[in-house]
Parts: structure tokens; C-alpha cells; sequence
């Protein structure tokens, strides 16, 4: 990727204020224009404006169907095109404030809930089945009412389905792709039991464990033999992932060169995110595949190590011009002060926030929450 953009913004003081706002924030064109107006009117210079969410579109899309979301949540109806583009949108009224909208997807989430898509929307889940993870009992992953079920990167028929998501995004006037749910599921044995409910947890672990289809396991003996030892496995499902990190970044420099950001969503603690979610977020920022990795740095006790860790494996250059530190405002406000001037003083590339909801109430008023927290961004 290119960084000269990135690095004169932040030479001129530019520093990235950023906010998600999910797919549950709007369902409707009013929606958008309130929550467009509201977020450059608090400042903030950049919005990763969800469009995907699992397998279904919030923009026109080729390869996907639209989502029944913006149907009255009507799943019957998901597929039928409800008369209005909200990325569109969103790009056309953002354009006159200089805030910068950035599509934020959802990569490897094929389908959520226990109520399977109509047949004729063509929906992952339906249409390509064989494109879902297998855990290591030999099943496909089955999501639950409130959880995912994954696609499979290591497949070239996934990776070519997103790269057509990538490339149909870059036709329009976006500062950039964000990518979220860019790893393996290996937190599902947390939510495994509503599917597995006599399970042990020795079962639900296994039942968390991806991929064990034929293809994946074809590849690994091609490549390993058949003694492949457990390094080898992870790496290999590290490298999976970080191939379709290097798809977006292709693809978006062959669409839109050196005018499209890539960032990423990754785990707050990039050892935990290389060990388990095979992640490999500090190697996505030395070898510049991302423009920003986008730290969920989540949690109050760990917020510090946390940091200390992602400029440890981003390396101090690499933290500065593409750490971009996400802090989740459902924790108390004092709380997100403190992480906001801690933030200040490790000279990372911004800040963002998630989300919406906690800044705005569903009728796009603003909270108290989120009215002190904007005061102390300002000051």
C-alpha cells in the first residue's frame, strides 16, 4: 500500500478521529443523513459505515444479496432491492463535510442465526454451503441466533468471492475498506452451546476448532506431509488469513492506486490475536499490507499492556503512522478519559471509537455519555 497520503496528513497534524457505525444504527435514508450530519458535526474525520454484515449488502451489489435489514428485518424478503443505496448515501452527504466514509465489512462471516435464508435470495449459506468452515468433529460451523458461522479463507473460491466484494466497492467514491472479522472463530465455543447444548467443554472446544474440511486438510498434506506438526497447522492458518489481506490491498491498488485505505479491525492484544484468531496484525503493518490496523483495544485492565504490546510488534514507526486505537464506550466514562490521554501520549496514528449508539440515541440525539466524551475530544 501507499503510505505518502497517510504520513503528510499526520505531518500537517491530521491525527485520524474515527467512529463505527454498524448496520444496526440505520434503516433508513433519514437514518443515514442524521447520523452522516451528526458525526461530522462532532468532528470526527473518518466513519466506517458498515455495508456487510453476514453474507447480505448494504450497497448494490453483483455477488451478494441485498439485506433484509433494510426490509422491516423481514428475512423473507431478504435479496429484494429496497429502493435506496446506503453507501451511496452516506458518500453523498458526507462529501460537503470532508468526512472521510470508509466501507467497513464484515470479511468472513457467511450467515448469522437459526432461521436459514429463503433459497432464492442465493445467500451464502444456501447456495454455497461448502464454503463454511468444519470444526475438527467434522461438521460444518453452525451459527447461532446471536453468533456467525465463518467462510473459509484457505478456499480459492472464497477468496475470489471477496475479492468481487472488494472490487465492487472500489467503484465508488470511498476513502477506503475497513475489514472486520478478519481471523479464525476461535472464541465460537463461547456461544457453541445454544447449538450443542449437551456438549462437554471438551466438546465445545473441539466444536471451535477450524478447518477440518477435505480441501484444507488436501492442501496441508500437499504442503506438509502427513506428519504436520501444530505449528505448522496455525501458521499455515495464519498465512490464510493474511492472503486475503493481501487481496483487498491488490485489488484496491489495481481499482483505485494509492486513493483507497485499508484498514482492519484486530485484536487488542496482538499475541493473543497471532495465537488464536490467527491474526497477524503486526506483520500487516511492517510489510504495509494494511494502512491502519485498527486496535479493539477493549478492555480497562489490559488497555496499557495492551498498547505496549501493539507497539512492540507494530514497531515504533509502524505504531505511529498506522495504529489507529479503537476504545469501546460501553465502559464508564472515566474510564475512556483516562485510555484517551493515555492514547495521546503513545503518538499513535488516532483514535477510534465503537460506536455510534454510545455518542447518539436511536432517535440520532445526542447522550450525555457522549456529549463529555466529544468535550474532552476537543479540549
Amino acid at each position: 500500500m501507499v503510505f505518502m497520503s497517510v504520513d503528510r496528513e499526520k505531518s500537517n497534524g491530521r491525527l485520524v478521529r474515527a467512529l463505527w457505525v454498524t448496520r444496526f444504527d440505520y434503516s433508513s435514508p433519514e437514518d443515514v443523513r442524521r447520523i452522516i450530519e451528526n458525526v461530522a458535526k462532532a468532528g470526527f474525520t473518518d466513519l466506517f459505515f458498515q455495508v456487510r454484515g453476514n453474507g447480505t449488502t448494504f450497497y448494490k451489489s453483483e455477488v451478494e444479496p441485498w439485506a433484509h435489514e433494510l426490509l422491516d428485518n423481514n428475512i423473507s424478503m431478504l435479496g429484494q432491492d429496497p429502493g435506496w443505496d446506503p453507501l451511496q448515501l452516506a458518500i453523498d452527504i458526507a462529501r460537503p463535510h470532508e468526512l472521510r466514509v470508509h466501507a467497513y465489512i464484515n470479511a468472513l462471516t457467511g450467515w448469522k442465526g437459526c432461521q436459514d435464508p429463503p433459497a432464492r435470495a442465493s445467500q451464502l449459506w444456501t447456495a454455497h454451503p461448502d464454503w463454511f468452515m468444519v470444526d475438527s468433529l467434522g461438521d460444518k460451523m453452525l451459527p447461532t441466533s446471536g453468533w456467525y458461522a465463518f467462510i473459509n479463507p484457505v478456499l480459492p473460491q472464497v477468496r475470489q468471492h471477496l475479492r468481487s466484494i472488494a472490487k465492487e466497492l472500489c467503484q465508488y467514491d470511498i476513502a477506503g475498506i475497513h475489514l472486520d472479522y478478519i481471523r479464525y472463530p476461535y472464541d465460537y465455543y463461547l456461544v457453541a452451546r445454544q447449538r450443542y447444548p449437551e456438549a462437554s467443554e471438551q466438546e465445545l472446544r473441539r466444536r471451535s476448532d477450524f478447518s477440518y474440511d477435505a480441501v484444507t486438510q488436501s492442501v496441508l498434506l500437499e504442503k506438509f506431509g502427513r506428519d504436520v506438526s501444530r505449528s505448522e497447522i496455525l501458521s499455515f492458518r495464519r498465512d490464510s488469513v493474511t492472503k486475503v489481506v493481501r487481496d483487498f490491498s491488490y485489488v484496491m491498488q489495481m481499482e483505485r492506486p494509492g486513493s483507497c485505505l485499508l484498514s482492519a479491525s484486530v485484536l487488542g492484544n496482538p499475541i493473543e490475536g497471532y495465537r488464536y484468531a490467527h491474526q497477524d496484525s503486526g506483520a500487516w503493518v511492517r510489510e504495509g499490507i494494511v494502512d491502519w490496523a485498527v486496535q479493539m483495544n477493549y478492555g480497562v485492565r489490559t488497555f496499557d499492556r495492551n498498547l505496549a504490546a501493539m507497539k512492540k510488534s507494530t514497531g515504533k514507526k509502524g505504531f505511529s503512522n498506522q495504529v489507529v486505537v479503537g476504545l469501546n464506550c460501553e465502559n464508564s466514562l472515566e474510564d475512556i478519559v483516562l485510555q484517551m490521554e493515555t492514547v495521546k501520549k503513545y503518538n499513535g496514528r488516532g483514535i477510534a471509537f465503537f460506536s455510534y449508539r454510545f455518542f447518539f440515541d436511536e432517535e440520532h440525539r445526542e447522550t450525555k455519555k457522549g456529549r463529555k466524551i466529544l468535550s474532552k475530544l476537543r479540549s
